[in-house]
């Protein structure tokens, strides 16, 4: 099967393109937020938008370790979704919480009114929902507590991808090609610990003819390969065409005196069987200094010799 009829077998409802000037919702779906680096952030998101941030009320509650109770949190939300005047949804920051808010939210709000969700970490479990549950392509991308401390590079990539631009491809820095090759597929990409947590739901995409973009970050390598194992023993990952891999920040064993591989050893001798090509080292992840925007939803290309994944359609249109 082609790319093109691949995409086409999953109809898409693509969002408008995301202009300055705008209107946009800032939410806390997950965990709580610390107002320093919020703040900080807010300020680089608005010199980079120039938009109307419209912020969630609980993005302030702290309810063990959510932002707010499970109610609070779909609330804000369901007005984001609803917004017919909003172009984008930034998610303030990751944890834990995502998850517990995808059987309460009502998709058809945001394939009437469709925009980008911006996320990652947790905000991997929103963004496989919009995809799956309504359609809508979005953004596996910073979020608002780490935009003070991102390259410039990286802010801007966002901008584009937001507006309709399609950006350079992005190069793995210092990777391992486990397997060469070119191949194109529907970029999915997510925190792997999430990803696996969303298999047997109605809110896992289908892998198959997709490439796979995943990070991790604080687990430790037979953690990651559990992860790994699930996914392949469950036949998520049958069909996949590419693995782009990204930071595994802080998955690292203890320093107890006890030897053993490190989280990309894991990854490599995990998914080495599977016959695609696979590249480590993406700029993508946890790293307080470099988070690579991808999209969600839409055709991409990896080059596995030249340790490139490409593009190929913009996120934003109209």
């Amino acid at each position: 099967m082609t790319t093109a009829s691949a995409i086409a077998k999953h109809a898409r409802v693509y969002p408008p393109r995301v202009q300055p000037g705008g209107r946009a919702h800032i939410v806390a779906p997950s965990g709580p937020v610390p107002a320093e680096r919020f703040d900080r952030g807010l300020r680089v998101l608005r010199r980079a938008l120039r938009h109307d941030y419209i912020i969630a009320d609980n993005l302030q509650e702290q309810e063990g370790y959510f932002a707010g109770s499970d109610r609070q949190r779909v609330d804000a939300l369901h007005r984001a979704l609803l917004d017919p005047d909003a172009d984008a949804i930034f998610c303030a920051r990751g944890g834990y919480g995502a998850t517990r808010l995808l059987a309460s939210l009502d998709p058809a709000g945001l394939t009437r009114h469709p925009k980008p969700i911006v996320g990652f970490s947790d905000i991997t479990a929103l963004l496989c929902w919009a995809l799956v549950r309504a359609g809508v392509p979005s953004i596996h991308g910073p979020v608002v507590t780490q935009l003070s401390t991102l390259e410039q590079t990286d802010i801007q990539r966002l901008v584009d991808l937001l507006s309709g631009e399609i950006p350079a491809p992005l190069t793995a820095e210092e990777g391992t090609v486990l397997r060469g090759g070119t191949v194109e597929g529907t970029l999915i990409a997510g925190n792997l610990e999430v990803l696996r947590s969303l298999i047997g739901t109605r809110y896992m995409p289908r892998l198959d003819g997709a490439i796979l973009a995943f990070e991790e970050v604080g687990e430790r390598p037979y953690r990651i390969d559990r992860s790994l194992t699930h996914l392949m023993a469950s036949g998520a990952l049958r069909g996949v065409r590419g693995i782009v891999v990204g930071q595994c920040l802080r998955c690292d064993e203890p320093d107890d005196g006890n030897v053993g591989p490190d989280a990309i050893d894991v990854v490599i001798e995990r998914l080495t069987t599977l016959g695609v090509p696979i590249v480590t080292g993406f700029p993508f992840g946890h790293d307080p200094t470099r988070n690579a925007a991808l999209p969600v939803g839409v055709a991409a290309r990896l080059h596995a010799d030249n340790c490139t994944l490409e593009v190929l359609e913009p996120l934003t249109r109209g």
